[in-house]
């Protein structure tokens, strides 16, 4: 069994940012255990690597960028949760919940909104120095 460290969550995140950037989707959805939960809760839902494959493939043939910003990490439970400013069809700012288990990603729940401000913008007051 595979048990991540913090700095293991980190450089999963800094792996899936270089992954979408190279829009090496078949690559990266191997990150994800075949039996992933994917999701938006108000917005979409996937099951398995097949349908998170086509909706990484569904890029609208645009660049993609993933910036991460603030990550935490709880080793006893293989959770975590993540900050980010994604672009693509459009700039989305947002945090992602993530759960795993023998190194792969099990669950993944985001929340985001698209806002096209840069990230210190959009969080204002509450940003992170």
């Amino acid at each position: 069994m595979t048990t991540l460290t913090t700095d293991d969550f980190r450089a999963l995140l800094a792996r899936l940012a270089t992954l979408w950037a190279a829009r090496d989707y078949a690559t990266l959805v191997r990150l994800f255990s075949p039996d992933v939960r994917y999701a938006d809760p108000l917005r979409y839902r996937l099951d398995g690597r097949d349908a998170l494959l086509a909706f990484f493939q569904n890029d609208d043939g645009l660049p993609q960028r993933t910036q991460w910003h603030a990550a935490v990490f709880d080793a006893a439970t293989q959770t975590g949760a993540a900050e980010y400013t994604y672009d693509g069809t459009h700039r989305y700012h947002g945090v992602a919940l993530v759960r795993l288990r023998d190194g792969l990603i099990t669950h993944w729940r985001e929340y985001q909104h698209v806002d096209a401000r840069e990230w210190r913008d959009y969080v204002g007051a509450t940003f992170f120095d």
